[in-house]
């Protein structure tokens, strides 16, 4: 008696500091950036916004790319066609984005499990190995990023040739050691054909290396930085920020992180927050009006049938 009631209590205390973490985590950023927002000037920040209707245009495009590649992705390894649709993966990416990181990978997974007619065990492994080759596409696609940034001059080989930077680049390498891993256990640690994990692979490559085509062509179009190479630069922030594992609200410290960024650049402050502000509003309008208010009205409607008195 006295076990199962600690269990419950366990139980219960675990699942509201959950749900506090959750809360207090974008409320704490939130007010962080609004006091930082409120530093600059909300009104030079709305007359700081891009005059340019292209950086407009580009923002559904960063919307929509990761949701297109994994239908692309899934389709194949399931060898499915419309059972797996475009909403499912938009409700991925949506949890993904708001709630945690591989969040929108448990939704799926049960999502599949309910829809197809597969196997538990080859759907756990095609969204499990669709994640590592992800993480190492993502990965590769950030030393590549480096490496250019090193040869525009953008950043200097000495700051790099130091403890921390061998400490984080043996973990940075540790995406690239597991998709080493699927490649070399085969049948044993995945279900999935070596002709399956290369191509897997090269769409999450196509698709990281569009995302970073995507948000270069936004800071260009913005008009808000100097040149390419400082475009470059912010693109590579970006993309440090989204590889770091299970951190929430990632597009909220991105824009935190890149406020301070121009402080420290001695750009022009309100142009960058512009930017930043509007990318974040866009992708989180686009999400809710897409995704979080279409399956709200399926709830309720659900609810409502459910509710109905039978006959």
């Amino acid at each position: 008696m006295i076990v199962h009631t600690a269990r419950t209590l366990q139980a219960r205390w675990g699942a509201r500091a959950s749900q506090v973490l959750r809360w207090s985590v974008p409320v704490v950023l939130l007010t962080f950036l609004g006091y930082r927002l409120s530093q600059i000037g909300w009104l030079q920040i709305w007359h700081s916004r891009p005059a340019s209707p292209l950086f407009y245009l580009v923002l559904p495009f960063v919307f929509f790319a990761q949701p297109f590649a994994d239908l692309i992705i899934y389709r194949n390894l399931w060898n499915v066609g419309k059972e797996v649709g475009l909403p499912v993966m938009l409700r991925k990416r949506y949890l993904d984005n708001v709630m945690l990181d591989y969040s929108g990978e448990a939704y799926f997974y049960f999502w599949a499990v309910r829809k197809l007619d597969l196997q538990k065990n080859v759907l756990l492994h095609a969204i499990k190995d669709s994640n590592v080759l992800s993480a190492g596409a993502g990965f590769a696609m950030l030393w590549l990023m480096l490496v250019t940034l090193l040869a525009v001059g953008a950043v200097h080989l000495p700051a790099f040739l130091s403890h921390q930077f061998w400490t984080t680049l043996s973990l940075a390498s540790v995406p690239l050691l597991l998709c080493l891993v699927l490649v070399a256990g085969g049948r044993r640690v995945t279900t999935l054909t070596s002709s399956q994990i290369a191509s897997t692979f090269a769409i999450h490559v196509v698709r990281s290396a569009a995302g970073l085509a995507l948000q270069f062509a936004l800071w260009w179009f913005s008009a808000s930085l100097p040149s390419a190479v400082t475009c470059l630069q912010f693109v590579a922030l970006q993309l440090v920020i989204t590889r770091l594992p299970v951190l929430p609200n990632k597009d909220l410290i991105f824009v935190g992180t890149g406020i301070a960024m121009a402080s420290m650049l001695n750009l022009s402050t309100p142009s960058i927050a512009a930017v930043l502000v509007i990318g974040t509003a866009a992708d989180q309008l686009l999400g809710f009006a897409l995704v979080g208010l279409p399956w709200l009205f399926e709830q309720f409607v659900f609810k409502r049938k459910d509710a109905r008195p039978a006959t």
